[in-house]
Parts: C-alpha cells; structure tokens; sequence
C-alpha cells in the first residue's frame, strides 16, 4: 500500500514504507515497460502540462498498444524444445515492444525481433533504407536515457494523485519520516519517481513532526487539494506510526522538474521509428502490400475465432472452424506434419486448437497485408512453410494453409508486377 508522498509497500508487506532505492538504478526491462507505458498513455490521454509530447503516433494506436488481453488464455502448454522463433506476441504489446527497445539500446543498433525477418521472403527495399536512419535514433535517443537513468542518485514511488501533481509542478514538497536513505538525500540529488519521472531535491528541510512540516511548508506545496492539516496527517499516520514520527522526526524534501525528461526521448525515440520501426521489433514482416499501422491481434481473440463452430445453426454439429481447415490440409503434407486428424468432432476440435497454438508459439514470419479476395488479413507461419490466416482484427478465422515460403514470394512479386503495371 502506498500514501501520498511515500514509497509503496513491497508486496504482502505493512507498516512504514522502505527506504528509497539507490544507485545503480540502469535501464532495466521494468523501468523500460513502465516508462513506455507512461509515455503512451500521455498520448492517448494528453494533459495541459505536457502539451508538446513529441510523439507523432495516432492515439488509437498508442491505445492499441496499451490493450490487456481481451480475456483469459486457455491454459494449454508450451511446445517442448527450444523456440527460437519469436512467435505471436502476448497482450499487452507495450511490454513486448519496450524489451525490444531495451535490446536495441544496450546493442546500440536497430535490431528486429524474431519473426520479422525470414532470409527467403525480402523486406520491403523503403524500410532497409530505413533501418540506417533507426541505427542513428537508437543511438542518438538511447544514449540520451542511458545518461538519465545512470545519473539517478534515488528511486521511489508515489501514488495518484499527488504523482501528477509533480509531474505538473503543483505539488513541490515531499514529506517523509526521516529514516534510511531519506537522510542522505541533498540539494542537488536527482530522483527517478514511478520509474518515469525526473525530480532534482532543492533543498530538504527537517521538523519535528508531520503536524510541523504541514504548517510551515503548506498544504498546497505538500499535499495539493487536501483542506486541513489533520486530513494531511492521517495520511502519514496510515504509514508511519506517531512512535516513529516522533522518534525520527520529519523530512520535507523540496523538488523541481528538470526540463530533458525520460519520456520526451522515449517519445521522440517512438516517432523517429514510426510505424515500421515498432512493426519490426514487434516481430511484423514488412512486405509489398503490408497495412502500415496494423497491429498483431490479440491471442485470446486468435484463438477463439478459430473455435467458433463452422455451422453453428445445424443441430448437432460441434466441428469448428479451424478442425474443418485442418481437415482440409492434413493430407496435404506428405511427412505428416499436421498429424492425424480422426475420430470424434471433439477429437478434432482439441488437435486442431493444439495446431493453432503451435502456429502461434513457434511462428517465424508475421504481416498484416492484403491478401484478395479477403482484403486484409492476420497471417503467421512457422519455418516449415505452414501457417494459418485470420480476418486483420483476428475475429474471423480464413484458413489454414500449407504454403511453402517460396510461394509465398511469388505472392509478393505478383503484387510488385501489378504496382508497376499501375505506376506505368
């Protein structure tokens, strides 16, 4: 639990809250997936004390990004072995997205993740020329959060809605009990708050009690938009005992918002990769015909609409969508690749959802493009060639297929012919 102004509880712990975290702080996976969390939700929800976030990506997208997964996965296992395909990306994508920013920050280059890239289907020539212009960001911008992060002297946490409120420098004056790493803050300690926030101590003044700091610093300084200083008080009192108040003393830790922030780098980092860049390191393949600002769709949703029976209407007839395709291409691969489908319609539907699952954890190749008569389409495939193909929402199931990469190329090339045929 956490009060205003303290740092939060460890988990399954009470009483006073710990001390505050001390160097070496780093660029960890957390500090990434909260910082990339903050920095999107300002987009879809911008606020008028940020209002010049360079970040250039449409809020639905950034709000696509942010999405849970819609509902429950079904609990069906990994497949054994080593998977070093990236396969489909779990809900929600920021946290995959901002491990991959992560490894191209400490790798110091552009670096797509598994599954975006197979050696026999080329990317798009546009992006490859991109991709130096992403070295350069990454470098330039990753540089810039590297220097933040390793030049925090404390790290802590506050709650809503006083963590807003020194974002926008209403709330200037932190109280604390003057216990631990506390007493070693001074003028000039940079502060890393919610692993997002930059604040420099001014200056820290001691008291005898919280009663005493209220008082003298202000209500308005300390807690904004609480009304009297006992209301102010008892929100100390939920975490510090008086024993300890009184045998410590009190800390009224004086801060100001530096102007360079984290989340402004991480944003102009996000702008400068664009569309593209974020598709790469989610995994997508770039590809003539690829839809630019499409996003993997949700597993959970992958799943179910390959469930949904194929003919719900006749009575009787439970086989769903994805066993139906299976029945169609299990015969299609003369080293049995897709197994053996018999017996019951259960039977079916159980090896066809193993199948779909495989697809989805050990695919190597993902796009989101158009496909006729289909229009756009969720497609994956594994190594060997096989994949499947949704609606580009995930909420319709298309098929099953077994194409080797090869075709897959001629595919593409199609596309380039009929582009050129058009521009000429």
């Amino acid at each position: 639990m956490e009060g205003g102004g303290t740092v939060v509880d460890p988990p399954g712990t009470t009483g006073s809250p710990p001390s505050p975290g001390v160097p070496p702080v780093g660029l960890s996976d957390d500090h990434m997936e909260e910082l990339l969390r903050f920095t999107l939700s300002l987009a879809v929800s911008p606020t008028a004390d940020d209002p010049h976030l360079a970040l250039s990506l449409f809020p639905d997208y950034c709000s696509r990004l942010l999405q849970p997964e819609p509902s429950p996965l079904s609990p069906l296992p990994l497949d054994g072995g080593e998977n070093t395909c990236g396969g489909a990306p779990s809900y929600p994508l920021y946290k995959c997205l901002a491990r991959a920013i992560r490894r191209c920050i400490h790798s110091r280059s552009f670096s797509r993740s598994a599954g975006s890239v197979v050696a026999s289907i080329p990317l798009d020539e546009s992006v490859k020329m991109k991709e130096r212009d992403w070295d350069a960001l990454i470098l330039d911008k990753g540089s810039e959060l590297l220097s933040m992060f390793n030049a925090v002297d404390f790290e802590l946490h506050v709650q809503e809605p006083f963590f807003s409120q020194l974002r926008a420098c209403l709330k200037t004056v932190e109280g604390r009990c003057a216990v631990g790493n506390y007493n070693r803050m001074v003028p000039g300690s940079l502060v890393l708050s919610n692993k997002c926030l930059l604040l420099e101590v001014q200056h820290v003044n001691r008291y005898s009690s919280f009663s005493e700091m209220l008082q003298v610093e202000t209500l308005a300084k300390v807690l904004p938009g609480v009304t009297t200083i006992d209301d102010g008080v008892q929100i100390y009192r939920k975490f510090y005992t008086e024993e300890k108040e009184m045998s410590n003393g009190v800390l009224a830790i004086s801060v100001s918002k530096p102007a360079t922030q984290p989340y402004d780098s991480l944003a102009r980092l996000l702008s400068g990769l664009s569309y593209d860049g974020i598709a790469g390191l989610l995994g997508m393949a770039h590809t003539v015909g690829t839809v630019p600002d499409a996003l993997p769709p949700p597993r959970s949703l992958l799943m179910s609409s390959s469930m949904q029976p194929t003919r719900p209407t006749v009575e009787g007839c439970s086989l769903t969508d994805a066993a139906r395709a299976l029945s169609k291409h299990v015969n299609r691969s003369s080293r049995g690749w897709w197994g053996v489908l018999c017996g019951s319609e259960f039977n079916k539907n159980r090896l066809a959802l193993e199948a779909v699952n495989h697809l989805l954890n050990n695919c190597c190749w993902m796009n989101v493009h158009l496909i006729q008569p289909h229009g756009p389409v969720f497609e994956i495939r594994v190594p060997e060639g096989f994949g499947a193909r949704w609606s580009k929402d995930g909420l319709k199931d298309i098929a099953l297929d077994y194409v080797i990469l090869r075709q897959v190329i001629l595919l593409i090339n199609d596309w380039r012919s009929a582009e050129k045929k058009t521009s000429g």
